[in-house]
């Protein structure tokens, strides 16, 4: 088998090295799309639903990306989801997708008990903090919205645009750029311990307060959310079918040259060196991995400056096998958030097994620490992260397993996010065309870290596909 650098050795002095039969495939108005996420795989239907013949070069064995439903170790057929967990009820078009592959939804979280909040080793019932035994000691004017006012309190009015997903107002927003999420809430007044009550259940302190106060104002109608029975990764699985091999898997890009007026795309698959040529190319991969590949000429300098610096989210996911739902003996419904911090769920309320499946995300840099344990001592590490909210978890622990998205190859994280003073100058950047080459994945949309921000995205750049070569 041809190695990665070899490969590209072969190809740098002549590409007719690759060998017989290897030579560039050309075709006058063919699309290369690079990833086979949701991004790559709704791009592809529709730029052939409108006549383009259209390739997909996927490095995984399989489509999806970081939509990805486990079901191997577990027993009774109970799965869980190391990606996308949710959606929302005003995200449309995976709604209107979902639809129409009918799709079977049901409510994220089991509407049978309550969920924990966990502070400090003590754990309540998420209905009854302001009357808690946290010692949180919380001022006069906090204490009355400890269970659900104190976002809306220190948050207040915030820009209208800013609950627009079509709207991209980043000169007028910089001001929410400028400080951290936990700083920002400072600014505003709040106390250390409401503070604490707001972070609960993700590592916010290096994220922008734009990047957060984006996601709020945005979900902010939102009620109710849904996952899909089966598994999240019915939806790309539903993408991909149709498009039959029209998607190739196993198939590594490693060098993109963009000089001439085609694109050139050198790549591995399965091991032997193979190109494709088209007259356009869509990037639908985190700028995480795109870092990977060698693309000549360079993009300009503001493009590959957010490429080489954006940030992903260093999450694990942590899928807990229980012998039995023990949260459902406390009239519990198996969902928490605690400081350590960590959001857990049950992952498998609907499924007919008595046993149960917890679901849990850490990251930030409790994330980090983890990608310096064994596979053993993360899942070890995921059952004590349990125990925070569920504490005779691990007596009824059977097996696990633990998902690090930021070790994870073809990802290297598991969704954008911003520090301070990067979203404002990022993201007017991020989805923009380079030439002939252009980009799509959640990074580029409004509603980053969410699977309608893949789709938003590949409907865009399949208009600017369209529109830049009409007919």
């Amino acid at each position: 088998m041809i190695s990665r650098r070899r490969f590209l050795q072969l190809t740098a002095i002549a590409p007719s090295l690759v060998g017989p039969g290897l030579a560039a495939q050309t075709g006058h108005r063919r699309i290369v799309i690079v990833g086979a996420g949701l991004a790559g795989l709704r791009a592809a239907e529709l730029l052939r639903k409108a006549g383009r013949e259209v390739i997909v070069l996927e490095a995984r064995p399989q489509s999806g990306g970081r939509v990805l439903t486990i079901r191997s170790p577990f027993d009774d057929g109970l799965y869980g989801e190391a990606g996308a967990i949710r959606f929302s009820g005003v995200h449309t078009r995976v709604l209107r997708l979902a639809r129409e592959r009918r799709l079977t939804l049901v409510p994220f979280e089991s509407p049978n008990g309550s969920p924990i909040t966990a502070i400090g080793g003590v754990r309540m019932r998420s209905d009854e903090i302001g009357l808690s035994r946290f010692a949180l000691k919380l001022r006069s004017d906090e204490r009355p919205l400890a269970s659900s006012g104190l976002l809306e309190k220190y948050v207040g009015s915030l820009p209208a645009a800013l609950s627009d997903p079509a709207a991209a107002a980043y000169g007028e927003w910089q001001p929410y750029d400028r400080l951290t999420w936990p700083d920002w809430l400072r600014s505003r007044g709040a106390s250390a311990e409401a503070m604490q009550l707001m972070t609960l259940g993700g590592d916010s302190t290096e994220l922008s307060a734009l990047y957060v106060l984006r996601q709020y104002a945005l979900l902010k109608k939102a009620t109710r959310f849904f996952k899909i029975r089966g598994g999240m990764d019915q939806l790309p699985r539903a993408l991909a079918q149709p498009l039959g091999d029209v998607v190739r898997y196993g198939a590594e890009v490693v060098r993109v040259d963009r000089s001439g007026n085609r694109v050139r795309v050198d790549y591995l698959e399965k091991g032997t060196p193979r190109q494709v040529e088209g007259s356009r190319l869509i990037f639908a991969i985190p700028f995480s991995t795109l870092r990977q590949i060698d693309v000549r000429p360079a993009f300009s300098p503001a493009k590959a400056r957010i490429v080489r610096e954006v940030s992903y989210y260093p999450a694990t996911r942590f899928l807990l096998q229980s012998r039995t739902r023990v949260w459902q003996e406390s009239g519990l419904n198996g969902a928490a958030r605690t400081d350590r911090p960590a959001e857990i769920w049950d992952c498998a309320y609907d499924l007919p097994s008595s046993r149960g499946l917890l679901g849990a995300t850490v990251g930030g840099a409790v994330g980090r620490t983890l990608l310096d344990m064994s596979a053993d001592e993360c899942v070890k590490f995921g059952v004590q992260v349990g125990a925070d909210a569920f504490p005779s978890l691990p007596l009824n622990f059977e097996k696990g397993v633990a998902y690090r998205w930021a070790a994870e190859r073809w990802s290297r994280g598991a969704f954008v996010v911003f520090r301070p003073g990067q979203m404002t100058t990022m993201m007017p950047e991020m989805g923009r065309p380079e030439g002939r080459v252009h980009f799509a994945g959640e990074h580029t949309s409004a509603w980053m870290g969410w699977m309608e921000g893949a789709l938003e995205s590949a409907e865009r750049v399949a208009r600017e596909v369209m529109e830049a070569e009409p007919g």
